[in-house]
């Protein structure tokens, strides 16, 4: 399990985002980024914005994926507003299956039962598999099963790809864990 973290924590310092010199300055740019990255969701996602409304917080992240043959590696930040409160957190991703390609995701939990948001602040762990193709630069490009939706045990989830080209069957694990950007290097 350190490993595991170990290895996750590694591919965030490469790839994550919610750069700059302060904890206060990375607070900054991570609630720029993920305000951004939310209004590509609402774009996308006819249905997200009433999903945020009606929850009791949400989750929105953003970062890179990464597809090279049999693994698939990414990172991120996310911020979770709940009550009027804001967290942060970082994200890692590692899978398994089959892709080549490289893009920037956003996505974003939206969470309708209590026990699911208590479940994710203590363990951060989410699974799920995936089939997809995807290209886009900008506001050029096509998307194949890239922008998701689903509903599942209390949270919905919506994802979008905001650039980059990928292809792959996977199966991939995030592991979320809070932080105050205090010891982040990034």
């Amino acid at each position: 399990m350190k490993l595991m973290t170990t290895v996750l924590g590694l591919i965030v310092l490469l790839l994550g985002c919610a750069t700059g010199s302060s904890p206060e300055e990375k607070k900054a740019n991570a609630n720029k980024e993920t305000a951004a990255a939310l209004q590509n969701i609402y774009q996308e996602h006819a249905e997200a914005r009433r999903a945020v409304s009606a929850s009791l917080g949400y989750l929105v992240c953003t970062g890179n994926d990464n597809y090279l043959f049999a693994a698939s590696t990414g990172g991120g930040v996310c911020t979770l507003r709940s009550k009027g409160v804001v967290e942060y957190y970082r994200f890692a991703t590692l899978g398994a299956g089959l892709g080549l390609g490289f893009k920037k995701v956003a996505f974003l939990y939206t969470f309708h039962d209590a026990k699911a948001m208590k479940r994710f602040r203590e363990e951060g762990w989410d699974a799920g598999a995936r089939a997809e193709a995807s290209a886009r630069y900008e506001e050029d490009g096509g998307q194949v099963a890239a922008n998701t939706s689903y509903d599942v045990g209390g949270v919905k989830v919506f994802q979008v790809a905001l650039w980059g080209a990928a292809a792959q069957a996977t199966v991939q694990g995030y592991k979320f864990w809070a932080t105050d950007f205090t010891s982040d290097v990034m």
